[in-house]
């Protein structure tokens, strides 16, 4: 099969390499299309780490093409989305039922071969069928709106509250579509115009462009969901949300965050850390084929595998 390999940083090569074989209770899928995400760009770049000459990829939609041993619910031919973070299922945190903080999960396209190639193998369990009404490029959004979803189910917002989106990335802009669909007045925060744009289409009533925007409406926001991962994120958030407000964390900086902790106290705010998802891939699912995400704004280009060293680079 043609698989692009990371050889090092800023380095994709596509070769010829075997097709992998599933085990038991794993299936084989035939890649259709694949997203590339910020963790791609950041394991491309090198900032991310781990092995090298490995296929990267994890935003991922295709087809069964073969069962390993066990599997009795899949069949070949099944349209389906993959789910990339296998948990070890035998850890006490597993046991818990809080399989998204493993910590001996393997991520796919990290920590082995992903899906930036024809074929992937992966546990059965970790695949999703495809609705019918949606196209493989819908498919991929799956894992990146489950993200989100997770994220927003920590700390929902209500109809008329007042939500500041803080990173109007692709997560960001699921969790503006997350907050409009509850009816919330959503404001967007990013440098960059376009996104901005795109925040607006998707239901932001405002969008601010700098920090110094932002401040002029300090104190009226119920609800902030922080997707920048910016070292300052936190801080900057704790002063200007109102009192009482929820937080939701979900953006990884790269450096130490400082916080003012008596402004926590001082306003009783409430703070909450999302890491990836746990059940909601099948809600994510449901509101692509509803049509409630607005597909169309998350797909910006297709290219083949063979310039996907550039489409990262770009």
């Amino acid at each position: 099969m043609k698989a692009a390999l990371l050889i090092e940083p800023g380095k994709i090569e596509i070769r010829d390499v075997p097709v992998p074989s599933p085990g038991q209770g794993e299936v084989l899928v035939r890649i259709r299309e694949a997203g590339i995400c910020g963790s791609d760009y950041a394991k491309f770049t090198g900032q991310l780490g781990g092995p090298y000459g490995i296929i990267p990829g994890h935003e991922a939609a295709g087809e069964i093409a073969a069962l390993g041993p066990g599997v009795q619910w899949h069949e070949p031919g099944d349209r389906v989305v993959i789910q990339p973070n296998i948990a070890c299922g035998e850890c006490e945190i597993c046991r818990r039922g809080r399989e998204n903080i493993c910590p001996r999960k393997v991520r796919l396209g990290i920590d082995v071969h992903g899906a930036f190639a024809q074929y992937v193998t992966l546990p059965a369990r970790y695949v999703w069928k495809l609705p019918a009404n949606l196209s493989f490029s819908e498919g991929v959004l799956a894992e990146p709106l489950a993200v989100a979803l997770h994220g927003f189910n920590k700390a929902p917002s209500f109809s008329g509250e007042c939500v500041l989106i803080y990173g109007a990335g692709v997560i960001g802009l699921f969790f503006i579509r997350l907050a409009f669909l509850a009816g919330s007045r959503v404001a967007a925060l990013d440098t960059a115009a376009p996104r901005l744009a795109v925040a607006a289409r998707l239901g932001a009533e405002r969008t601010f462009g700098s920090l110094q925007e932002v401040e002029g409406e300090a104190g009226s926001f119920a609800v902030v969901y922080e997707t920048s991962g910016t070292a300052d994120a936190l801080s900057h958030i704790v002063r200007i949300c109102e009192p009482g407000a929820r937080i939701v964390l979900t953006g990884l900086p790269k450096e130490g965050t400082p916080v003012f902790a008596s402004q926590i106290v001082r306003k009783e705010l409430l703070i909450q850390g999302s890491m990836i998802y746990k059940n909601e891939f099948s809600g994510a699912l449901d509101l692509l084929a509803k049509g409630a995400i607005g597909s169309e704004h998350f797909i910006s280009a297709l290219n083949p595998l063979e310039k996907l060293g550039q489409a990262l680079a770009d």
